[in-house]
């Protein structure tokens, strides 16, 4: 190849272009794409339409929860997982997005070491498998004694007046669950329009697992007896 000018400076731009590298939040929005796909590898893709949305649905929350847990450490400040919950089916993509769409929001700290205020998007929104959702009555905020987890606005997308109520799950810059014990589950079934929950029929297609203060996981035996804290 013969060295010419033209050549020379196409180059040179590609290696800036290596060099400029990814940022923390690029990163770690990659380690938990591929936290869920590996996840969804062990369950298969050609059956998640065939009675596993349910444990591909839990491989999506265990994925970003371990993001915002790594992403709370690395900026040492609050980080979560936000879940959908604001009902408005006369808006298809709202209707599409309720209790589905999940994602990671983190608080970052001033030059003095503290929190600031404002909660930023980490990558782009998530979603459930069609027919999933997540069920905020069954995932309490103890497995043990009950309670309802969270709820706050959270903007999702690139608009900063889309807010959504949203239910949460929270690490702090330790890397630390806010609330240790706490139940996530999700549920197949078809939701009519305007209802809250979805029609689960005789089936009781539904999964779920409790998220540990240290941030790991350990999945529900039992989910028909939430109440008796029943997991392995």
């Amino acid at each position: 190849m013969l060295n010419t000018p033209t050549s020379t400076t196409s180059l040179n731009r590609l290696l800036r272009g290596f060099r400029k590298g990814f940022t923390l939040v690029e990163l770690l929005a990659v380690m938990a794409i591929i936290a869920i796909l590996l996840s969804l590898a062990s369950v298969g893709i050609s059956r998640i339409g065939k009675g596993q949305g349910v444990t591909a649905g839990l491989a999506i929350g265990e994925g970003l929860l371990a993001q915002a847990r790594i992403l709370a450490m690395n900026q040492n400040a609050p980080a979560r997982l936000i879940i959908h919950g604001d009902l408005n089916d006369a808006d298809p993509d709202r209707r599409e997005n309720y209790r589905r769409m999940m994602m990671v929001v983190y608080q970052t700290t001033d030059d003095e070491g503290r929190i600031e205020a404002e909660w930023k998007r980490a990558g782009s929104p998530t979603l459930l498998p069609p027919g999933v959702y997540y069920s905020p009555e069954l995932s309490k905020a103890d497995m043990r004694v009950g309670g309802a987890l969270p709820e706050e606005r959270h903007q999702l997308t690139s608009q900063g007046s889309d807010t959504r109520q949203c239910h949460f799950y929270e690490f702090n810059g330790q890397g630390v669950c806010t609330t240790p014990g706490a139940g996530f589950v999700v549920v197949n079934g078809a939701r009519p329009s305007g209802a809250k929950q979805p029609l689960l029929g005789g089936k009781m297609d539904l999964g779920g697992f409790v998220v540990l203060k240290n941030g790991g996981t350990t999945m529900i035996r039992d989910i028909t007896q939430l109440g008796a804290g029943g997991t392995r």
